[in-house]
């Protein structure tokens, strides 16, 4: 054997992450519970809103409020999880948000408006770090099935919102609005059952991936990065705008609270079915994510369009047009983990894509309620929401292009 020979480093072989059974299993369905519960807290409030400002007098400014926290704690939260989730984990990260989230449910339900502002703010802090771990849960537990986990919580947490805003204003007639918004701590609970023990369990762990090009890891200099993250926030504006607000738009038409719940819900039921169908198109080929963008978009502003110029012509068909509208969360967060190589920059990525994104998301639902009540009409909040749409439209065409990855010559 030659000195030469002698000298070549032995190469590492890395095994594969083991996991049992039960443990992929346990972690699916705690999945799908985590998920489940990244809108139920938002859309509760949306759904029993007058009665809790009749109950406890709320101004215009405490309402604004209220409807505007969602996006403007999940954005502040989102962009800490990143470090959060290097010192702490993925699977602990959950836990600690899980406990948050049942914590803020439970002190709004208490007593007066500063607790119900301070249990909101817990609330959706929660729901900002969950859903920025989800893509990393979906990639970190799926491997090949990363598509189907990702298809699986984009369903989950359609299916929560659709839940809440059904259940919560029958329940807010019967016993109250407590009652209406303290229910849905009952699955936070059954999660936090679940992501406990799958936190602490012990498997073997896979080897640190090799360090990033110093490119990958300035994604705020990314072309594409930003079109994603605008896109988001766009989308996002419409869909907490409508998760806060349709019941109440819809009962401005002269709809009943439970005829507007129903509406509501439907529309959350279609974007459930469509958010199925997108993802498992995208799991086939990911250059129809931009396909898929683009058509949830325009599907989204004729829904609005339809409920400015004739709202009572045909109330199912602009429900069911806004459920596909909001089933654009679904080729959003599937462009995350396919436009991202690894855990930590599918973390980062969708920090980015959220944190900035529900920071410009904040501004719909203040401005629906603002409007509504300085016009005392719900024209003009809904022709904002279109004007939003064309502008989620342009983002959305111009993600849609190629090259789908975020390297190096896609940085501004």
């Amino acid at each position: 054997m030659s000195a030469s020979e002698q000298t070549l480093p032995i190469p590492t072989v890395v095994k594969p992450l083991v996991r049992p059974i039960w443990w992929q299993v346990l972690a699916v369905a705690a999945l799908a519970l985590a998920a489940f519960n990244a809108r139920t807290a938002v859309t509760a409030v949306g759904a029993a809103l007058p009665e809790i400002r009749t109950t406890l007098g709320l101004s215009t400014t405490a309402v604004a409020l209220l409807t505007a926290l969602p996006c403007l704690c999940i954005a502040a939260t989102t962009l800490l999880v990143p470090p959060l989730r290097r010192r702490s984990g993925t699977q602990t990260s959950v836990v600690v948000f899980l406990g948050i989230l049942l914590a803020g449910q439970a002190v709004r339900i208490t007593h007066g408006q500063w607790l119900l502002l301070a249990g909101t703010i817990l609330a959706c802090c929660a729901i900002g770090g969950l859903q920025v771990l989800l893509p990393a849960v979906c990639r970190q537990i799926g491997g090949l099935h990363t598509a189907a986990l990702t298809t699986l919580s984009a369903s989950m947490i359609g299916a929560g919102a659709a839940t809440a805003t059904a259940i919560t204003p029958w329940l807010t007639t019967i016993r109250g609005w407590r009652t209406g918004l303290g229910i849905w701590i009952l699955p936070v609970a059954a999660a936090l059952f679940l992501w406990i023990p799958l936190s602490l369990a012990r498997t073997t762990r896979a080897a640190s991936p090799p360090r990033a090009p110093r490119w990958r890891r300035s994604l705020l200099r990314s072309a594409r990065a930003w079109y994603l993250t605008l896109f988001m926030g766009l989308q996002s504006l419409q869909a907490l705008s409508l998760l806060s607000w349709q019941p109440v738009l819809l009962r401005a038409t002269g709809a009943s609270a439970v005829h507007a719940g129903a509406l509501s819900a439907g529309s959350l039921v279609v974007s459930i079915v469509a958010s199925v169908v997108i993802t498992a198109s995208c799991y086939r080929s990911t250059t129809r994510i931009g396909m898929w963008m683009v058509l949830t978009t325009c599907s989204g502003g004729l829904g609005l369009l339809g409920l400015l110029i004739a709202a009572t012509a045909a109330p199912f068909l602009w429900a069911a047009l806004l459920g596909v509208g909001m089933a654009a969360l679904a080729p959003a967060l599937a462009a995350i983990p396919a436009h991202a190589t690894g855990d930590d920059e599918t973390t980062r990525l969708s920090a980015m894509a959220q944190g900035y994104g529900y920071l410009l998301a904040a501004v719909g639902p203040a401005l629906i309620g603002t409007l509504r009540d300085i016009t005392g009409t719900v024209d003009w909040a809904l022709a904002a929401l279109l004007f939003f749409c064309l502008l989620q439209l342009v983002f959305a065409a111009l993600a849609a292009r190629r090259p789908y990855s975020l390297d190096a010559t896609t940085t501004v």
